[in-house]
């Protein structure tokens, strides 16, 4: 059974995913899982903390945070059945977890992010890096460096800039994941 797991960023939550999964007319089934922890500077979930994030400190933060990660996604069934959309944070985690070697059926990384460089890795799934051009949490030269970063360790990212869209999600936005999805969840499987 294919799915597609819709990850939130900080201080969102599963229910936040939820209108995406709706307004991307998913025909299969769509999870929208909580981060594991409480927001610690505000309401809703993370899953793992900014308070006090650099990005000497962000990759211990993303590896402790892995595991819960793990067992969230591996809770709906085989990681290779899914298709990962995560924003933000939720993108962090998704990128990471592939490149540490979670086999999984795709990612759309939705204004999100690496860490820094990562490991090769031989069999990598399809990634989408969705970012726009005045995101000013994670600015657009993140993403390309994020593109960098992956093709260094083989994988063939597709990044698309969106012009003048912030830290969030619009129709050009869904518009990709869309053009995207039939690729990636083929009935067969990954393209």
């Amino acid at each position: 059974m294919k799915r597609h797991i819709c990850l939130h960023g900080v201080g969102g939550t599963g229910a936040s995913m939820r209108p995406l999964a709706d307004a991307l007319g998913l025909t299969v089934p769509a999870h929208c899982p909580d981060g594991p922890e409480p927001f610690d500077m505000g309401p809703g979930r993370q899953w793992f903390s900014v308070n006090g994030v650099t990005e000497a400190n962000r990759p211990a933060r993303i590896a402790a945070a892995m595991p819960a990660f793990i067992r969230a996604l591996e809770a709906f069934g085989d990681p290779r059945d899914s298709l990962l959309i995560g924003f933000s944070q939720g993108a962090i985690m998704a990128l990471h977890a592939v490149a540490a070697g979670l086999p999984v059926a795709g990612v759309f990384a939705l204004s999100g992010r690496l860490a820094g460089p990562i490991a090769p890795r031989a069999d990598w799934p399809a990634i989408t890096l969705l970012h726009g051009s005045a995101d000013r949490v994670m600015p657009a030269a993140i993403a390309h460096a994020t593109e960098t970063w992956l093709k260094d360790a083989g994988a063939k990212p597709a990044l698309q800039i969106f012009d003048g869209l912030g830290h969030s999600i619009d129709d050009r936005t869904l518009a990709a994941i869309r053009n995207g999805l039939g690729g990636v969840m083929a009935p067969d499987g990954p393209a």
